[in-house]
């Protein structure tokens, strides 16, 4: 009864918020999901291992991660034989309890003057079961494989376990990088005397956030956090899980953002700099070990109330947004890799109004999606 009592009682506060604010409500997925039509699934190529993050490059190569520490090519659809090795020793899998899929060789992104610069960036993690973090990298691109390197940040402080470590690199109009970087993982793991997750609060640790640096690594002298001398000074918006997926709406500048949450309660977020995103203290999630909410609060003044939550668990890997001409009823929509959901979704935002959604089933995990030349969507697994 105590129980049933206080989720009656979550429902009307949560009804009273937004009968109070201009904000639309957040669309609640869950269920049936009505699915898109009007496309075909072709393979383009495999033979990959662990793939994580792709780019495209200016004459049409695409450049694949593979989360041991690998860089494969595609040129004119064709997988080249030879895998190009990460100049760094990545942890990923057989160390400690790191495993694939959480760490490794995460994303890779092309600079937006890669025709002057011939710059890439990684992200990527290091260490061992007892020490790891994410880290920021770049190289140039000779065309056949990289020189240069240099590590441009890293997480100002390690953490135990191979969980939740991001990492999705979005570029903005002035050549700054936002980064994702995740909260270090779920209890039992601690840092400093506490569940990890709760630095998600913390600005003292980069754990939680999304960071923007410049390309030599940096700090951008209008972050919002500059000068406040309890904050890490890359951080852009905090209160974040484990965002795998980021894109700027180059129509309207909107940053776009998707995260895992715990059991249900995955997260498509507008980012705003200097933004509370209320992990854990405001969510949907549950834990995973008994059920039991994280939270009795699902929002509230100092949070960011999200555009999307699903219920039932897509977890979220990667987002882009859809402005080609192949599918004109797309251009607009954003697409979700899912894992678990082993789909992508396609939402429309509405201004003032719930988010449309609909799926594209698959039927294996979604790591990575992006939009080719032609305007087809294509995606790692």
């Amino acid at each position: 009864m105590t129980h049933a009592l206080r989720v009656a009682s979550l429902a009307l506060t949560l009804s009273a918020y937004f009968a109070s604010t201009a904000v639309a409500q957040p669309r609640i997925s869950r269920g049936v999901i009505e699915e898109a039509t009007g496309f075909v699934v072709e393979t383009v190529v495999d033979g990959l291992e662990y793939p994580w993050g792709m780019t495209w490059l200016p004459d049409g190569t695409m450049l694949i991660t593979e989360c041991f520490g690998s860089i494969r090519v595609v040129r004119e659809g064709l997988l080249l034989g030879a895998a190009i090795p990460f100049p760094v020793d990545v942890s990923a899998g057989g160390d400690g309890g790191i495993t694939v899929g959480q760490g490794g060789l995460l994303d890779i992104a092309a600079s937006p003057s890669f025709e002057g610069d011939r710059l890439l960036f990684f992200t990527y993690s290091t260490g061992s079961g007892t020490a790891n973090r994410t880290h920021v990298g770049r190289a140039r691109w000779t065309g056949e494989g990289l020189e240069d390197f240099r590590e441009i940040f890293r997480n100002a402080d390690d953490k135990t376990q191979g969980q939740h470590f991001g990492s999705r690199i979005e570029f903005l109009p002035d050549g700054t990088l936002l980064v994702s970087i995740g909260d270090g993982g779920n209890p039992p793991i601690q840092f400093a005397g506490d569940d990890i997750r709760r630095q998600a609060q913390n600005l003292r640790t980069h754990f939680g956030s999304v960071i923007r640096i410049s390309p030599d690594g940096s700090v951008p002298e209008d972050n919002p956090f500059i000068g406040h001398t309890e904050a890490r000074p890359e951080i852009w918006s905090y209160g974040h899980r484990n965002a795998q997926g980021l894109v700027r709406d180059p129509q309207t500048g909107t940053i776009w953002e998707n995260e895992h949450g715990a059991a249900g309660g995955d997260e498509l977020n507008r980012i705003k700099p200097g933004a509370n995103y209320g992990w854990p203290n405001a969510t949907y999630s549950r834990n995973y070990s008994d059920g039991t909410l994280i939270s009795y609060r699902i929002s509230g003044e100092r949070w960011q109330n999200p555009v999307v939550v699903w219920m039932d668990t897509h977890a979220p890997a990667s987002l882009e947004l859809y402005n080609g001409k192949a599918f004109p009823d797309w251009r607009g929509s954003l697409l979700s890799a899912g894992l678990v959901s082993r789909d992508l979704r396609l939402i429309t935002p509405r201004e003032g109004k719930r988010a449309r959604e609909q799926r594209i089933p698959l039927g294996y995990r979604v790591r990575d999606v992006d939009t080719g030349s032609d305007g087809r969507s294509l995606h790692t697994d």
